[in-house]
């Protein structure tokens, strides 16, 4: 709010000074100032004070049309308005003005009453007859601001008066007047001023005209700045020449006396030797020590000179190499310093890597024109702005969620609400295969045309009918001639593609597998250091780590051979075939990718020849080959396909929410012999086959538009692409349950994400019946559960407590009911257990501690006193847990010890299983919180070996990394820091394994953190440091840069005494007062 103040206090100084007109006049230059900046604070604020001038207006002269103007702009500014406080000061105002009008209208008033325009009778005629004096004042080359302010006054009219056409024309028309200064003048800062309007009049806009005429103007402004650019660089170029020759003809040698250089500055200047004397390797090392120095800090921009440098690197090597692949990582290095560091230079960079690819690798000796990467960039702007829009209009019109349950209605407005999605996504795959195939008729122009047929074939979302804005483009290329010359066109056109792709901006750096920055391949965890958090995450090739890529170049390093997708229909189904049986064993994923695909661009008779060979390998050997892509389907997304809760730590909700219900319809499809196509044909398909029935596909297109939508919803908000988010953590405690969800998923209605759980558990659990060989394969009585006991699951997995703990009182209260109050029943117990677990998640352990007795007493009276049962030691084991919490280790030792006990006698004395590996863990908890370390290792040892009897031993697991680390934290408490180190160390390891060598993860941050402070403990504070700012940069990508979180204050505390350590007392004060001020936020000035 202070800055908004002082953006008025100019024009109110000028009210108190001059009158209400001068004061009239600053504000309406304001307006327009945060029209363009997207500043609805200022927007709000400036509306407020053009009422206010119009209210002193209307009590002076007593004129009711001022009043009104006042109230209508009071009412814009309260719609415009987010904040609490100005909310309220503008309805003090609106109240104020009714009872001044009342007072004059009474009396009879001097003035008329304004005349208000109905919206819906006003014609585009209309609204260009009120521009054209303005219009012919401009052409005429009349004062720039009176006519500014001529537009603005238009543009508060089209407010006051909810007329959208006039306020957009009158936008645009400012815009215009920018344009056509920043023409006449060469100043950039005018054009950047028109493009900020015309995008705010392209937001407003909603008619196909005048958007047409906005992107025009949006790319006549592009290409008059590119001009203005382009001759900026040729005198200062020619300049920079001059000054060097007087230099050379007057130089003087002087050595004044140097300031020590920083480790950033030095590696940057070893950078820069290297690359002078043409050693690029030791170049690129030293500028990615450059850039390491700076990102662990989290210093955005000077990051941009050693990444702008290593482009050069990446460059030369191009040259040298003819490698397409080296010029995409240069185009991409460049591109990540630009994000970060607008400059004209590095601009420039980018123009001559395209120039130097299109010389050296595709031989073409004669200078190109470089393509318009703003027209692309907008054309991606107006396609994103459409979804935005239309998720709206299907949010006002078709509205499932604000009807109950049980009303007859809900079954048809649901499917109104999937239809419109449905159309939605399709108008999606038709814009973009327009967008692709514009890029690739770019490449060919300059390349010439391919002497063979082709086809780009577009995989995963594009193929299944799920694409968003913002997808990676995941594709592979038919042809019907394979010769080595064939194929290296398109293996050229493939990076003239990807170099396109890169200049639109949203490639992150780890996606293109730069060895300095990411090296996928190394055994050593820290050699996967760089995490890009500024580059926007949307329009990209699929990331090049290893087995991932899915592009017509192959996967890793050495993408040659089998892995590369530029095949004849033929081959291609060969690849299919070689992938179920030997690359899947290897962990590669491309035969359930390839079994689906759809006409990017090319020839369609190449995608029917290779369909009809795809539906030729379903029917063989009786329906062999589906069965097989089904079973590895499975087995690709085990988490997938298992019923995964939503807690506070990071979930991947792409492959938890977004991708199961498209999963899940292509392996019913795979299992009853149908070859997926859209997601929504293959619906179809299962019901007319008879697979499921009516309603169970309702449910299954509710499934699917539901996921779609939220995935639709996060991806616009964001403006890129986000998979992995926490749901509780990065927000206050005091934060309702439905703010929480919203700020994740970007839902209308918490409704929408239960229904979404209606059908996908019992999905799951029909699925899971499936992989089951002791249960017949029946299709279940219905895709959909909303009990109490399903939603009570749901809530705890949201970690949602209160209305967990409701939902487990009704579920109780039904069992009672069916049951009978006084009867034994294991569903009963299980109730009880679960508003136990309830309550101690909110704190009551005392009765938490009462319901898990009720519990045990219950299920010793069904399954007898001294039975060894399951249930019997679940509740023990519980117990034991409850009374941990409660501070009394006694009792918690003594009931884990009876949970062991009970679970040997159950699964046998030297039996290993996940239930006794538990009860040791616990044991070894609750024996290190009673202070005995030696006693909790001699139990973690035991679960340790136990896991990995039962998981193989040389499985990554959760339970194994779990025991590492539990053993480490035990052997520090007893003094062997090395051991700690050790067992930390193999923790991290398997993490990655579990979760991949570059996922962000929270289990991987802490990791990283306990070795850090295992390392304090050994006295190796540069190694303290190396980690803690990897656990540091890793809660930053995952909770956001600027998220106060207790986990991002511990690693910034930890930095500092770490600093402390080594002697830098300036640093580690800088990172104690970052991490005081973070905690400060979070917990309170006062707490």
């Amino acid at each position: 709010m202070l800055r908004v103040c002082e953006k008025l206090r100019e024009a109110d100084a000028k009210g108190r000074r001059y009158g209400l007109a001068r004061a009239e006049t600053g504000y309406l230059r304001a307006l327009v100032d945060a029209v363009a900046d997207k500043d609805r604070l200022a927007e709000v604020e400036l509306l407020k004070s053009l009422g206010d001038v119009n209210l002193e207006k209307g009590i002076l002269k007593k004129d009711v049309g001022n009043f009104n103007i006042a109230l209508a702009l009071y009412v814009a500014a309260k719609i415009r308005c987010d904040n609490r406080e100005q909310g309220e000061s503008i309805e003090q105002r609106y109240e104020y003005t009714e009872r001044f009008l009342q007072r004059v209208t009474s009396k009879g008033s001097q003035g008329k009453e304004q005349h208000t325009e109905d919206n819906e009778t006003t014609t585009p005629a209309k609204v260009a007859g009120k521009f054209q004096d303005m219009d012919k004042k401009r052409d005429a080359g009349g004062s720039t601001d009176s006519i500014l302010i001529g537009y603005a006054q238009l543009m508060v009219e089209g407010i006051v008066n909810d007329n959208n056409m006039l306020e957009t024309e009158a936008i645009k028309s400012l815009g215009d007047v920018y344009l056509k200064r920043g023409t006449e003048t060469g100043n950039t800062r005018d054009l950047t001023k028109a493009t900020a309007l015309y995008n705010a009049a392209l937001a407003r806009c909603n008619n196909v005209q005048g958007t047409a005429a906005i992107v025009h103007r949006l790319l006549c402004t592009a290409k008059i700045r590119q001009n203005i650019t382009t001759k900026s660089i040729k005198r200062s170029t020619r300049t920079q020449r001059q000054q060097n020759m007087r230099k050379r003809k007057n130089h003087i040698t002087y050595h004044p006396k140097r300031r020590k250089r920083s480790v950033y500055e030095e590696h940057l200047h070893d950078g820069l030797m290297a690359l002078q004397t043409g050693d690029l390797d030791t170049a690129e090392q030293s500028f990615a020590a450059a850039l390491k120095s700076v990102h662990v800090q989290g210093q955005h921009r000077k990051e941009a000179e050693p990444l702008y440098r290593l482009g050069k690197v990446y460059l030369k090597r191009g040259i040298r190499s003819k490698n397409g692949g080296d010029f995409t990582k240069a185009a991409a290095l460049c591109n990540a310093a630009l994000v970060r560091w607008s400059r004209e230079d590095i601009e420039q960079e980018i123009k001559e890597i395209t120039q130097a690819f299109v010389k050296e690798v595709l031989k073409i000796e004669q200078q190109v024109d470089i393509d318009d990467t703003e027209k692309y960039k907008l054309m991606l702007k107006v396609d994103r702005d459409y979804v935005e829009k239309q998720i709206k209009r299907i949010e006002k019109e078709v509205d499932p969620y604000s009807l109950d349950d049980e009303d007859p209605k809900i079954k048809e407005v649901e499917m109104k609400r999937a239809e419109a999605i449905k159309a939605l996504c399709q108008t999606l795959v038709h814009q973009r295969k327009s967008f692709i195939a514009g890029l690739v008729d770019e490449c060919m122009e300059v390349m010439g045309p391919p002497t063979c047929k082709y086809a780009m074939i577009g995989l995963g979302s594009q193929a299944t009918g799920l694409v968003t804005p913002y997808s990676d483009l995941e594709f592979a290329i038919l042809v019907d001639e394979e010769t080595e010359h064939d194929v290296s066109y398109f293996r050229n056109l493939t990076h003239y593609l990807h170099l396109k792709v890169i200049n639109l901006g949203e490639t992150i750096l780890p996606a293109m597998g730069i060895m300095s920055l990411n090296d996928f391949y190394s055994g050593d965890p820290l050699d996967s250091w760089f995490y890009d958090s500024v580059t926007p995450r949307g329009f990209a090739f699929d990331g090049a780590m290893p087995h991932a890529c899915k592009t017509p170049l192959g996967r890793g390093r050495n993408s040659t051979g089998t892995s590369e997708l530029i095949r004849t229909p033929s081959n291609m189904t060969n690849v299919l075939k070689e992938d179920l049986t030997l690359h899947l064993k290897k962990g590669y994923h491309l035969a359930s990718i390839l079994g689906n695909v759809s006409l990017i661009t090319g020839d369609q008779g190449l995608v029917d020849e290779y369909r009809m060979l795809l539906t030729q390998q379903f029917q063989d050997n009786n329906g062999r080959v589906p069965l097989e892509m089904a079973i590895d389907l499975l087995g690709e997304n085990v988490s997938t396909f298992q019923t995964q809760d939503l807690t506070a730590e990071l979930r991947n909700v792409k492959k938890e929410i977004y991708r199961f219900s498209s999963l899940a319809v292509s392996f019913l499809a795979l299992l009853y012999n149908i070859q997926p196509t859209t997601i929504w044909e293959t619906i179809q398909e299962l019901r007319n086959s008879e697979v499921v029935r009516s309603e169970n596909a309702h449910h299954l297109m509710v499934l699917v538009s539901i996921s779609a939508e939220l995935r639709l919803r996060t991806y616009i908000n964001n403006r890129g692409q986000v998979e992995n988010m926490s749901v509780l953590w990065s927000m206050s405690t005091d934060t309702d349950i439905e703010e929480k969800l919203q700020k994740v998923f970007y839902v209308s209605n918490t409704k929408q994400l239960m229904r979404y759980y209606y059908t996908e558990r019992p999905l799951k659990r029909f699925i899971s019946q499936l992989t089951d060989p002791h249960q017949a394969v029946k299709e279940p009585s219905l895709f959909f559960d909303n009990s109490s006991e399903l939603k009570a699951n749901v809530y705890k997995s949201l970690c949602d407590f209160e209305n967990f703990k409701t939902c487990s009182e009704q579920t109780l209260h039904n069992c009672l009911s069916t049951c009978g109050e006084n009867t034994a029943h294991s569903e009963v117990s299980d109730s009880l257990e679960n508003l136990a677990f309830a309550l101690g998640t909110l704190g009551d352990h005392q009765k938490a501690v009462c319901y898990y007795e009720q519990s045990l007493q219950m299920r010793r009276s069904i399954y007898g006193e001294d039975t060894a049962h399951v249930a019997i030691a679940n509740s023990l084991n519980n117990l034991g847990n409850a009374w941990r919490d409660l501070g009394d280790h006694g009792k918690a030792i003594s009931y884990h010890e009876k949970s062991l006990q009970m679970r040997r006698s159950i699964y046998g004395e030297d039996t290993a299983h996940p239930g006794i590996a538990a009860s040791l863990n616990n044991l070894g908890n609750a024996w290190s919180n009673f202070g005995d370390d030696r006693k909790a290792i001699s139990y973690y040892e035991q679960a340790l070996q136990m896991e990995r009897s039962i998981y193989v031993e040389n499985t990554a697991h959760p339970d194994i990394a779990n025991s590492f680390n539990n053993l480490a934290a035990a052997w520090s408490g007893l003094g062997d820091y090395r051991k700690a180190v050790s067992y930390h160390e193999q923790s991290l390891q398997m993490k990655r394994t579990i979760y991949g060598k570059d996922t962000v993860h929270p289990d991987i941050a802490t990791s990283l953190n306990n070795l850090g402070e295992a390392w304090t403990n050994l006295g190796d504070y540069k190694k303290v440091v190396n980690y803690f700012e990897q656990s540091l940069q890793m809660n930053l990508s995952i909770f956001g840069e600027g998220t106060a979180h207790p986990n991002i204050a511990s690693s910034l505390h930890n930095l500092g005494a770490a600093w402390g350590d080594l002697g830098d007392e300036r640093k580690a004060k800088s990172f104690y007062e970052q991490s005081l001020q973070m905690r400060r936020r979070i917990y309170g000035k006062d707490t």
